[in-house]
């Protein structure tokens, strides 16, 4: 019978999760109904009719349920690729109209400034179409057959239609197998997993990712289920530094900035979504709740920004594993993983066509033996122009151009005397040769130079992040993923941030007279300082970074980071810190607890517990967050206190010990290892005579110079000329043999 105290309890405790309106409708007008006293048959008929629409209707939607859960995975997966491929297409119908109707479009805004540095290369969009087809994938299968995220990642039937459909081919590592030089997109460096480290390839992590659906939607909410803070909240709240001044660091040089900044374009470039090839728009009634985005809110009574609204493009989608797998969205990195001179010469054959002379195999150069134009930049002096290196992020400000320039002409000196000891070696070999040097020369000042600036001796050895001393390395291992992972990228590696300037300028010969004083802000992507006078102020520039003072690494930001990024004629700009926690929030990164957990550190449990935290910051902490959980990680990375000997606290020397540890032990060309991907001892022996310094001074003029550039120069650490420091002889490379 249809009514029946059965069909009541059924129907108002354990209602089937498949039933549609039809169903909820029904038993609405029921349980309505039994409020009612049936004075009528005609009443009992409706209560009667109402609780029959309810049941049918679930019937019906239980049978379709069931039809559509014993349909086979392979054939579930297809339907929910067919579905993938259909939103695509209409994201790109979408793009298409946004663009048509000038809401997305290329100007002279602070948008178009930011997304010169967060371009998709062309090779990466193909990438990014996967990941939206990935999400579809996974949503469809979770909507319409009831699967869990981790049900689609351990099917295999799943997982093979996916990569049947978009991996057909596996990439073979057979001419890689015994080459001396790394291919140019770092493919196949690990002969297991070829893809690992290589270009153009999902962001591994070392956590599983925190989305608010579990699969893509950015991490929005706190413990207690309501919003976490705005990032600009946050960042007027804890990233202020008082009286706008931020700390000085005593001992550490600028370089320590620079070549952080350096070797970041070296490891990871993350592309934000854009719109045929023109910057997105987020903020906007007519762009409310874009998929692509994810507005920063700003805070009605901000001391700064007028707007309600900061822009903010999510990073392009990628698919899990190695690109071939569906499930939880993924970022992309652009790079190689691999400390190898990338942002000198790029990570494809095109931009080494570009970038080098295919007779000489030198780099190219300008006038004055600057980088070649054909860059991107915003020029403030009609008579610059735009450098172009290996990353497109060359002109983000003059430290790091020069930086740039330092690596190229060091190619062209090494090539030269190169050619004098193998003249057999025709240009292909002579540039390959060379770049292998260039990416030893870094990996060393890296390992031997920066990272002891940045990390306690404890975690040096603990990380395994010292150099040989004599002999070979043999800590190779190929279980071992050197991929840049999602938290170093997207948080831990942004204390660097923290260390930028107020101001840059020149330092003149007598190391004493101060020129050209410039706002930071005033050369983010403005070359002049590098470039002008056909270069000749290059000198009077490196010498500024190399004797200048860093700013200390805390939680207190220049205003020129905070309030200024790339802003334009408008007033409008960005807030970096705020960036980098959206970032992070976009990412599915778990926020700061979950990663002390993950590095064996103290939690805390409340905000007056908070382990390597000040009392200041403990009580700015309480004031924007409800909840010690909530915390997000670049938060509590930059606001720890710097354990003694480093620049940064306990949990991000965790993450980027880790990482560099990563990059080290699973890079099988890595520059001390034997070999054939190795150098012979009498080479190796001679690489490992140089420090930075001297080639700072060999290409970049400053003579005298410190032994050690990364910390200011002290009696201990006093300035030589160039002529005393020890360089590399080239007679090690006469003879043909490696061994």
């Amino acid at each position: 019978m249809c009514f029946s105290s059965w069909s009541v309890t059924f129907l108002e405790k354990k209602p089937c999760g498949l039933c549609k309106s039809g169903y909820l409708k029904g038993l609405s007008c029921f349980l309505e109904s039994r409020g009612t006293k049936p004075h009528t048959m005609k009443m009992v008929s409706l209560r009667i009719l109402c609780l029959c629409v309810a049941l049918w209707c679930c019937y019906l939607s239980s049978v379709e349920g069931q039809a559509s859960s014993n349909q086979g995975p392979k054939n579930a997966a297809q339907d929910a690729i067919k579905s993938g491929e259909k939103i695509l297409k209409e994201h790109k119908k979408q793009i298409q109209e946004f663009r048509e109707k000038g809401v997305d479009k290329k100007g002279k805004s602070f948008k178009d400034k930011h997304s010169i540095v967060q371009q998709t290369l062309k090779d990466a969009e193909h990438l990014a179409d996967l990941g939206l087809i990935s999400i579809e994938v996974v949503r469809s299968l979770i909507q319409k057959n009831g699967m869990s995220l981790s049900e689609i990642l351990s099917n295999k039937d799943i997982q093979d239609e996916f990569e049947a459909q978009f991996c057909p081919e596996r990439r073979s590592c057979d001419k890689e197998k015994n080459s001396p030089y790394r291919s140019v997109n770092g493919s196949c460096n690990n002969l297991i997993h070829p893809s690992w480290g290589a270009a153009i390839t999902p962001q591994p992590r070392y956590q599983a990712p925190q989305y608010g659906d579990g699969f893509n939607s950015p991490r929005s909410n706190g413990k207690d289920g309501s919003p976490l803070p705005s990032p600009r909240k946050i960042s007027n709240t804890l990233f202020r530094a008082p009286g706008n001044c931020s700390g000085t660091d005593y001992t550490r040089s600028l370089m320590v900035m620079a070549w952080g900044q350096f070797i970041d374009h070296d490891i990871v470039a993350t592309p934000a979504t854009q719109g045929d090839g023109v910057p997105i728009t987020c903020c906007g009634d007519e762009v409310k709740d874009r998929e692509d985005c994810f507005p920063i809110p700003i805070p009605d009574d901000d001391p700064h920004f007028t707007d309600s609204c900061m822009e903010f493009v999510r990073s392009a989608p990628a698919p899990t594993g190695d690109g071939c797998q569906a499930g939880a969205r993924e970022q992309i990195n652009q790079l190689t993983s691999f400390l190898d001179g990338g942002m000198v010469y790029g990570d494809s054959e095109k931009q080494w066509v570009e970038l080098t002379d295919s007779v000489s195999g030198n780099m190219l150069t300008s006038d004055g033996d600057l980088l070649p134009s054909g860059g991107e930049c915003e020029l403030s002096n009609e008579d610059d122009f735009c450098p172009l290196a290996g990353d497109h992020r060359v002109n983000v400000v003059p430290s790091l151009g020069g930086n740039h320039l330092m690596f190229v002409r060091e190619h062209n000196r090494i090539a030269r005397e190169l050619r004098k000891v193998r003249k057999d070696w025709d240009a292909r070999t002579l540039f390959l040769e060379t770049r292998k040097i260039i990416g030893a020369l870094i990996q060393q000042v890296t390992y031997g130079e920066f990272l002891p600036s940045i990390l306690s001796d404890k975690d040096l050895d603990k990380y395994n992040l010292r150099l040989q001393k004599t002999g070979y390395s043999s800590n190779y291992n190929s279980s071992i993923n050197p991929g840049a992972k999602n938290v170093f990228s997207a948080a831990a590696f942004r204390f660097g941030h923290s260390l930028i300037p107020p101001k840059m300028a020149y330092i003149l010969y007598d190391y004493m007279s101060r020129l050209g004083s410039t706002p930071t802000e005033s050369t983010l992507l403005d070359p002049h300082l590098l470039i002008t006078q056909s270069g000749r102020r290059v000198s009077d520039l490196a010498r500024f970074v190399v004797n200048s003072n860093s700013m200390k690494m805390d939680n207190h930001f220049e205003d020129a980071i905070r309030d200024h990024l790339f802003e334009d004629a408008h007033g409008h700009g960005f807030d970096l810190t705020a960036l980098n926690l959206q970032r992070a929030r976009d990412h599915g990164i778990p926020p700061y607890n979950a990663w002390r957990k993950w590095c064996n550190l103290p939690v805390a449990t409340t905000f007056s517990t908070m382990p390597d935290i000040s009392e200041e910051n403990k009580a700015n902490f309480a004031k924007v967050y409800n909840d010690v959980d909530d915390i997000d990680v670049y938060a509590g990375g930059v606001a720890e206190t710097p354990i003694d000997g480093a620049a940064v606290g306990p949990l991000f020397s965790c993450i980027i010990g880790n990482q560099f540890r990563d990059f080290k032990d699973g890079d099988r060309y890595w520059y001390e290892r034997s070999g054939v991907e190795g150098f012979s001892k009498v080479q190796l022996r001679e690489i490992q005579k140089v420090k930075l310094s001297k080639i700072v001074c060999e290409n970049l003029g400053v003579d005298p110079i410190q032994a050690d550039v990364f910390h200011v120069p002290t009696p201990s650490n006093s300035w030589e000329e160039c002529d005393s420091l020890p360089g590399i002889d080239f007679s090690a490379w006469r003879g043909r043999s490696r061994k």
